[in-house]
């Protein structure tokens, strides 16, 4: 994994904008790239996949043993939950963070409900690959994994529609629910998008602006938010099927990684996770629930190295063993490493000025090396 310094495209902006990208400007900045042995990509593969099967393992656990309390998830919505875990429930999407220690693969999380930066991970950098690196490749299947899972939906739940919404007034979340959406289209489902406060609801059944009960819904917004709102109250009754599906509220949760911890603790990804400070004073300080790397502290030696801000944490925190991530010209890389209906299939990576990834990282593309000597460098 290299981190390799190039001159932006003309007009870039123009021509991600054309593609429906419209985010921050210092967000898409295209002044560099990764570059990724085969030998590399593999092993990410491999550890996406195992780390999926642990996590199922996981849940299967808490639900053995009752955790509930632990994750903070109300009792309410338990039993829904099992419910959906039991039938199978299709899922969509994943992506877990993962980093370099010692060229070994580390899980820093898994953000299993949400697919932030899936658009760009898809369609922007491919783009831009094809463009600068036709001759190389990209570990990128994304958006025909994300096709080829609608049409599986679509078979399972003998369905040819899903209504989608998401907070439209937020630019990142409208976007990303829209390419979601397109996908869905190109896979034959008719599809509509609105915001979801235009969802009614009406002795907790649930519709949409046309007065039509929601048979099967893609909502990007948090369950952890729904299930602390009048909303969530309805859902036990509501007769409707989400995307991402109910139990993928047990995997998003962090106290999963405590789980992990305990359940795999020789495995070479996972990192020792505790709810207490660390006997070393070498940890990561997280919120049970928290979003976009809000919230965080890094330890070293039991003193406050650095901290991100926020409004999290009321649910309590996990301690993961501190890693220290190599920088690469100055900046933080950190791979998020995506599970398309269950499988590995694509790479986006995300990197910052600091230590902690959060709301104000960079999206940085990537390509598959084939020989360095035949690698087209851009001046």
């Amino acid at each position: 994994m290299k981190r390799i310094t190039i001159a932006p495209r003309i007009n870039y902006k123009e021509k991600i904008q054309d593609l429906g990208f419209y985010f921050d400007d210092n967000y898409w900045l295209e002044n560099a790239y990764y570059e990724f042995s085969k030998k590399q990509i593999e092993e990410f593969e491999k550890a996406t996949n195992i780390c999926y099967q642990m996590y199922v393992n996981a849940v299967e656990y808490i639900i053995k043993n009752d955790l509930w309390d632990e994750l903070h998830i109300p009792r309410y919505i338990v039993p829904t939950l099992i419910n959906s875990w039991e039938r199978d429930e299709l899922s969509l999407y994943g992506r877990f963070d993962f980093t370099f220690v010692n060229d070994q693969i580390k899980l820093l999380e898994f953000n299993a409900d949400t697919p932030t930066s899936l658009f760009e991970a898809s369609v922007v950098q491919w783009e831009w690959k094809e463009e600068l690196f036709p001759k190389n490749d990209q570990f990128n299947s994304l958006h025909e994994a994300l096709i080829q899972s609608w049409v599986d939906i679509l078979k399972e739940y003998d369905s040819e529609r899903v209504d989608f919404c998401c907070i439209s007034d937020n630019l990142e979340d409208y976007t990303t629910t829209s390419y979601i959406l397109s996908t869905a289209a190109e896979a034959g489902l008719n599809t509509a998008i609105y915001d979801i406060e235009d969802i009614d609801c009406q002795d907790d059944l649930f519709y949409n602006k046309s007065d039509q009960h929601i048979d099967f819904l893609f909502k990007l917004y948090p369950y952890e938010w729904m299930f602390n709102e009048e909303f969530g109250k309805s859902i036990p009754n509501c007769k409707t099927t989400f995307i991402e599906p109910l139990w993928k509220a047990i995997m998003s949760n962090k106290y999963m990684l405590v789980i992990l911890s305990k359940l795999f603790p020789t495995s070479p990804y996972i990192l020792k996770t505790d709810t207490n400070p660390l006997i070393s004073g070498n940890y990561c300080k997280k919120p049970i629930y928290s979003r976009e790397g809000a919230n965080v502290s890094l330890y070293k030696n039991g003193i406050l190295d650095c901290e991100t801000d926020g409004e999290y944490g009321e649910e309590g925190f996990i301690y993961q063993e501190l890693v220290e991530i190599e920088p690469q010209n100055g900046k933080y890389p950190i791979v998020g490493s995506w599970v398309i209906g269950g499988e590995s299939c694509g790479i986006g990576i995300r990197e910052t000025d600091c230590k902690i990834t959060n709301n104000m990282s960079y999206f940085i593309p990537h390509i598959i090396t084939n020989d360095i000597k035949d690698l087209k460098q851009i001046n």
